[in-house]
């Protein structure tokens, strides 16, 4: 058994990666720029909203008449700016480390779950030395039949013996949300991130973090609420 599994009963905190670990929006949003542009792509507009889904969902939007070859090219020339120079363009939030750190030594197991191709998570995340602090780092692997975020969550789940009654999943947009109440996992809403209010209002996240220094109050708070209910 996994010393840091939560099937003892302990919370497991599943985390989102871009948006609420990392800052890495510049080097996203520059490798997107960098595609369109060297395409001829017309999509003027902000890519912010870009950030969160899976690549090969974001390529059918940009490309939405080409075919299947064309959207795997489009998404093969983003991962290999991303892989050249975006992954580096990132930082970690304020407060994020802090935070894990108090997770953990309140005896909560860590995972990450992240559209993310998994390499790049772990890259990341290695280089931030916040890798240590997680019991498993889950991202998206190109043989993987579904890219949904629902489905690696799930997989997550069944992997590591959690019981979503005993989780939470920690993430700024509204694709964490879905992906959590569709494994009946609560969701708290990373303030910081790239989401919104409304976002978060929408998809119905179960709390909100307006700092990373908040998860852990909402944690402990619901902790002590369960326990006090046996």
């Amino acid at each position: 058994m996994d010393p840091n599994s939560a099937a003892t009963g302990s919370t497991a905190l599943i985390f989102d990666l871009d948006g609420t670990l990392t800052d890495s929006k510049p080097g996203i949003v520059g490798c997107l720029r960098q595609v369109i542009d060297e395409r001829g792509l017309d999509f003027p507009g902000p890519l912010d909203h870009f950030i969160g889904p899976p690549v090969e969902e974001w390529v059918r939007y940009l490309l939405p008449e080409g075919s299947e070859k064309d959207h795997e090219a489009l998404a093969r020339d983003y991962r290999s700016c991303y892989d050249r120079e975006g992954w580096l363009n990132n930082s970690v939030y304020s407060g994020v480390r802090e935070m894990l750190v108090q997770l953990r030594a309140a005896g909560s197991a860590l995972y990450v779950c992240t559209s993310k191709h998994e390499h790049f998570a772990i890259r990341i995340l290695e280089m931030f030395e916040l890798a240590p602090y997680f019991a498993g780092i889950y991202g998206d692997r190109i043989e993987y039949v579904s890219h949904a975020k629902a489905d690696l969550l799930a997989r997550i789940l069944s992997e590591r013996a959690i019981k979503p009654g005993n989780a939470w999943m920690i993430g700024d947009r509204r694709f964490d949300i879905e992906a959590a109440h569709a494994n009946d996992v609560r969701c708290i809403a990373a303030g910081w991130g790239y989401g919104s209010a409304e976002e978060w209002e929408a998809a119905n996240a179960d709390a909100i973090a307006l700092t990373p220094e908040d998860v852990a109050g909402i944690v402990m708070e619901d902790r002590a609420i369960r326990l006090g209910s046996r």
